[in-house]
Order: structure tokens, then C-alpha cells, then sequence
């Protein structure tokens, strides 16, 4: 007979669309825990997050009593994790026993009292070991990825191990990557088979599966599979009643069995989280050289040896979400004694806004928009004032201005721009806007059969082949910066905008992303570079204010060149679909109702005006996402020698 401990991770963004919410509880929460009621011989270890507890407990407060049902039967083990679902290696140490200990009191409402912990993403450092430990968790779930990369064969991993930092000690579950990919794509009978070769007489083998709980009917063509068609009931029917298998729970298997030895696991996540955390020109060659291996049949043989990223590496790859992680981080310290602001902070941390893999994550404006919500919501709570200090670690300073409506963040280094701005008053980051990138599944073919794909079951998210639609393919554009407010451009007087907004016209200065002087002064700054344009010397100076209802700004700019100076503004229009278009005007107003709301700009002479939509290409779990992230408007005025102008920007 073989243990068998099966699990289920069920989780929605903060800052999720409800109707996507109601969606995923129709399609998957709540026929899975009701089919479950009906089996009472099976038990399964679950996992909820705190946003989609918050939001069942609004919405659907019987779906929490079934909760609590299920509790009282036996035949659910609560399992923990950070309340509002962070990735607990990406935030402070305090934060982390803060947030795990929110959801064990939610736990407790349920009549269980946690005792392991769902690693959100699997995200696996050993000093988390004290935290843990700290927070009263006495064994934590990863991937049997961990335990390999620690040099263990696939025969070692069917035990859970003890681990150690700082001689605090933890127990360590390894989920099976088989099972994963399994169920419940394959048909019953597969998984029965699997777990059938796993008993060799050992009583204290265990198999562990557990995933995510949208696999039972949110992912694509799932429902109908695993309801319709009958997969989950057949599956709980037979897996609970089959002589060979002895269905457990992680807290029932630790009070029989003692984990087997002692391993040190390396810093680590699961498999395709070390491709997707690569920059993108590295997580081509890391595919590439994973279906080499595959094709010589090597494949298994190395794959311990074959390592990529690691989860923080996204912080690198996308500094916009490194940027908000690190004024995430610094709010934190600021508000650490302040109760009231400690659960937008905590709100803040929730993993989704800050990676991309196969859903959406950082690409989804909405989640970005929650994220920010929250740190300028605990931001307001104390009182930072004007500063200058390296934000965002990387080697930098930032400019730092605060007034009762606004934050104001300059990058000195990067263009002399304005990388946040955020309002006090909405809650919002007006430059909360990311930059068009390449990645490393633009250039991935169709596949004709997806891999592994039998003609029975359905197919894994991982497994769906894809290409690129030939009308967004004409529309994408890769940027060369990222994207602020108050960038300087020089452009050829011939370029056009469509030039212009597919990134195929020359800069001819070095002053968008080039460093500037800067000195700081009561409520404002002043910025400015000596540089060239055309290989001729040239100077721009901006003289920037924060005001109670938004900010007003000075340029001078000298240059001998005979070329158009554009100032752009970058903003996180979400909520209506802007198209290219070109004006002239000495006012206007942007209007985005579910978004930044209505902000109006306001220049001394009447100017020409480019706006276009910012759109990225990325994947997700149902296909191609051509999201706008932002409309750009730039103001033009033909460079004379001279040009002096201002410009303001203001919530009416």
C-alpha cells in the first residue's frame, strides 16, 4: 500500500475582476468542494488565499460554511500561506510571520488549526526555515524539483525530509511532478497506474500531489472534463476506496511516520519557473538547450543539472515591478507600528502584479493598479517628506517630493523623468505604465500537436500550442526605455506618427535616457544636461513644482539642430481603448473612468499632439493578451535655436 496525500491551492489576485472571481467559484470552487461532500471517505489537504477568502466570505458565505463542513468531517486539512498571498522570500522577515498568522486565525474561523504552509509559487530560500518556524509551522510543501536540484534521485523522493538554517528545524513535503501533469489531464486509470508501481511494501512511501485548484474547470477546456464528462467523481470514487492506495493527510502522516533524514535545499522554485524568470534572450537558449536534451533522449538523464532562475530574477527583468517592490518594501519599515496602515501594506505584497509566466501577472494592468492602490494608501499614513536616496537598489538616487494630494519620483539618472506619480487622492500612480518587451515566446512556432498530448484527456496549459495573430503581429513594437512622464525627445521634423509609435524612427539625442544634473528646492526640483542632438551640443532644462491639485514644469532647451522637441507623457490610461491620433491643442483632458479617473493638461501655446496606445504581447492561460498598459502623449514644438515653454498637469 502507498500513502497518498492529494492537495488543492486555490487562489485569485487582489485586484481581481469579480466576474473573473464568480467565474472561477461557478467553474471550479464550488462544484469541486460540493462533489467532494458527496465522497465522504476522500480527504484532501486545501489551500485557499486570503483575497479569494475575503471575497467568498462577502459573496458567498455558504461556501464558508461548507468550509467549515468539510472541517468538521474530517475530510479537509487547512493548509496556510502568507493571508494575501506573497511570495514570502520577496518580504520582510516580520512581514512574513504577520501575514502567515492572518491566515491561521482565518483558519481557526474554520474550525482548523494550521499547522504546514502552501509556499506561494514554490518560491523556496532556506533562511525562510526561522519564519516559518517562528510563526508556528511545522512542515512546509515544494516541488520535487527542490529535492533534485539538492542532488536527491527521483526513488529518494517519496519522504518528506527535515530541513535546517540557524538550527531551527522544519519538515519538507516534496510534491510529485508526475502527478501533477497527470491530474486530471489523463484519464483515472493513469493515475491509479502510477500510484499502483509506487508500492513496493514500504509503509511509509508517500506521494504527494498538490496544485492548483483552477486546473478542476477554469483552465481551458477543464470543466467540461472534469465535471461533464465526470473525471473528478470517478477519480474521488476510486482513488478513496482503492485497496492499494491509503489516502492521508500531511498532519496524519507526520503523527505516524518521521520525515527520513536531514537535506539542505537550494534556492529554487518549480521547473519552468527557472525558464520564465530568465531575461528574455536567456530563456530562448534555455528552451532551446532543454529540447536538444529531450530530443537525444537525455533529457531525464540531466535534468537535475539543468537550472535557470530564480523567482527575484523578476526584478530584474521587469524594473517597473522592482520599482514597486521596493517602495512596497520601504513603506513597510515606514509603517511597522502603525495598525491601520498595516493591511494595505500586507494587501500590497500579494505575488501576482510583480512575475510573469503563463498567466497574466505583471502584464495585467488591473493587478499593478491594486498593488499601487495599497502602498499609497499606507504611504498616507506617515509623513516621508523630500528626500534623495537609491529607492530601488539600483546603485541610483531617486528624487523623493511629497505634498498632501501628491508623490513625486524623479530618476536623475534615467532621463531626468518622472518615473512615479501618484495621487494621494485616487490612490493611483498616473506612471503606472509598462514598457513594450520582447519575450522569449514571441518567436515560439505552432506546435501541431501539443507535447505530451495522447488524444486522451486534455490538455495542460504548458502543453497549448500557439501563434501569433497576423493583426497584432503588425501592430507590435518593442520600446527602447522604459516608459515615464516628462521624457525629452529630439526627432527628425520628417518623422510621423506611426513612425513614432512603433519604435522605428531615430533619436537623434541622447537625453531620454541620459543623465541629468539636478539640484532640489522647496516642493520642487530643477534637472538638466548638456548633451548632443545630431552630434551637435545641445541643453535642456526643466524646472519641475508639486501643487495641491498636480504639477507645473519649466523647459528651456538650446540647440543648434535643426530637429522637433517632444516631451512625453506616459500615463496609465487602462480603461478606454485610446487608437493613434494626432492633434493641436493648448488644453486637454484625459479621461479614463475606471482607471486614473480625469486629469487635464494645460500648455502656454497651442501644440502639436501625439497620442498612441502603449500595447504588450504576452501569454496566458487562454492564449495571446494585447493589453494596453498606457497611451502616450507627446507634445511637439519645432526646435528654433531656442525654445522656452510650460506645461501643467492637474486633477480638475
Amino acid at each position: 500500500m502507498v500513502n497518498f496525500i492529494f492537495g488543492i491551492h486555490n487562489h485569485q489576485p487582489l485586484g481581481n475582476f469579480g466576474w473573473v472571481m464568480e467565474s472561477a467559484y461557478e467553474r471550479s470552487y464550488r462544484p469541486f468542494m460540493e462533489t467532494l461532500e458527496e465522497f465522504p471517505s476522500m480527504r484532501i489537504a486545501a489551500h485557499f488565499s486570503g483575497p479569494l477568502l475575503e471575497w467568498m466570505d462577502e459573496n458567498h458565505p455558504e461556501y464558508i460554511d461548507l468550509l467549515r463542513s468539510l472541517v468538521k468531517k474530517g475530510q479537509l486539512e487547512i493548509v496556510v500561506a502568507g493571508f494575501y498571498e506573497p511570495v514570502l522570500a520577496a518580504i520582510p522577515k516580520e512581514d512574513r510571520i504577520e501575514q502567515i498568522n492572518l491566515l491561521k486565525d482565518f483558519a481557526r474561523k474554520l474550525g482548523y488549526e494550521a499547522r504546514g504552509v502552501w509556499l506561494t509559487e514554490r518560491v523556496w530560500q532556506p533562511e525562510l526555515v526561522k519564519s516559518l518556524r517562528a510563526a508556528g509551522i511545522d512542515y512546509v510543501i515544494v516541488d520535487d524539483y527542490h529535492f533534485m536540484s539538492a542532488g536527491l534521485g527521483k526513488e529518494e523522493l517519496f519522504w518528506p525530509y527535515y530541513t535546517e538554517d540557524g538550527g531551527e528545524v522544519i519538515t519538507v513535503f516534496p510534491i510529485d511532478e508526475k502527478l501533477r501533469y497527470l491530474i486530471p489531464f489523463r484519464p483515472v486509470e493513469k493515475t491509479l497506474e502510477y500510484l499502483h508501481s509506487l508500492d513496493d511494501g514500504d509503509g511509509s512511501k508517500v506521494a504527494v500531489f498538490h496544485d492548483d485548484g483552477e486546473k478542476f474547470g477554469v483552465w481551458p477546456g477543464t470543466y467540461e472534463w472534469v465535471y461533464e464528462k465526470g473525471w473528478l467523481k470517478e477519480f474521488f470514487d476510486r482513488v478513496s476506496s482503492d485497496e492499494r492506495i491509503n489516502l492521508t493527510l500531511y498532519s496524519e502522516y507526520l503523527d505516524r511516520f518521521r520525515p527520513r533524514g536531514l537535506v539542505y535545499l537550494p534556492i529554487a522554485s518549480y521547473f519552468e519557473m527557472s525558464e520564465w524568470s530568465l531575461p528574455a534572450g536567456q530563456a530562448k537558449l534555455f528552451v532551446e538547450f532543454v529540447e536538444k536534451l529531450k530530443e537525444r533522449g537525455e533529457f531525464e538523464k540531466y535534468r537535475v543539472f539543468v537550472r535557470g532562475g530564480i523567482w527575484k530574477n523578476f526584478f530584474f527583468k521587469y524594473p517597473e515591478s522592482n520599482y514597486a517592490h521596493k517602495r512596497m518594501v520601504m513603506v513597510s519599515k515606514l509603517v511597522r507600528d502603525n495598525p491601520e496602515a498595516r493591511k494595505f501594506i500586507l494587501k500590497a505584497q500579494c505575488n501576482d502584479a510583480y512575475w510573469h509566466g503563463v498567466f497574466g501577472g505583471v502584464y495585467l494592468p488591473h493587478l499593478r493598479r491594486a498593488v499601487w492602490e495599497n502602498i499609497i494608501k499606507a504611504n498616507s499614513f506617515v509623513s516621508t517628506g523630500n528626500f534623495v536616496k537609491d529607492i530601488d537598489f539600483d546603485g541610483r538616487e531617486e528624487v523623493f517630493l511629497e505634498n498632501d494630494g501628491f508623490y513625486a519620483v524623479f530618476k536623475p539618472a534615467y532621463g531626468g523623468a518622472l518615473f512615479e506619480l501618484s495621487s494621494r487622492r485616487k490612490a493611483v500612480n498616473y506612471n503606472d505604465v509598462l514598457a513594450r518587451r520582447w519575450e522569449h515566446y514571441h518567436e515560439v512556432p505552432e506546435a501541431a500537436t501539443p507535447e505530451g498530448e495522447s488524444g486522451e484527456g486534455v490538455a495542460s496549459i504548458h502543453e497549448v500550442g500557439r501563434r501569433i495573430p497576423d493583426e497584432i503581429r503588425r501592430e507590435l513594437a518593442y520600446d527602447r526605455h522604459l516608459r515615464a512622464i516628462l521624457q525629452d525627445h529630439f526627432l527628425d521634423p520628417e518623422t510621423g506618427l506611426d513612425e513614432y509609435r512603433l519604435a522605428r524612427y531615430l533619436e537623434l539625442g541622447d537625453f531620454v535616457d541620459g543623465e541629468y544634473s539636478y539640484e532640489t528646492f522647496d516642493g520642487g526640483i530643477r534637472l538638466w544636461r548638456d548633451g548632443t542632438v545630431s552630434g551637435r551640443p545641445a541643453r535642456v532644462e526643466k524646472t519641475f513644482r508639486l501643487e495641491g491639485n498636480g504639477f507645473s514644469v519649466d523647459y528651456a532647451v538650446k540647440g543648434d539642430v535643426n530637429a522637433l522637441f517632444g516631451v512625453e507623457l506616459n500615463l496609465a490610461v487602462h480603461s478606454v481603448m485610446e487608437k493613434p491620433g494626432e492633434f493641436e491643442a493648448k488644453r486637454f483632458e484625459v479621461n479614463d473612468p475606471y482607471g486614473i479617473g480625469k486629469v487635464e493638461v494645460e500648455l502656454d501655446r497651442k501644440a502639436k499632439v501625439w497620442k498612441y496606445p502603449i500595447r504588450t504581447l504576452s501569454q496566458s492561460e487562454a492564449g495571446w493578451d494585447f493589453i494596453q498598459q498606457g497611451v502616450s502623449y507627446t507634445v511637439l514644438f519645432p526646435l528654433e535655436g531656442e525654445l522656452r515653454f510650460w506645461l501643467r498637469f492637474k486633477e480638475p
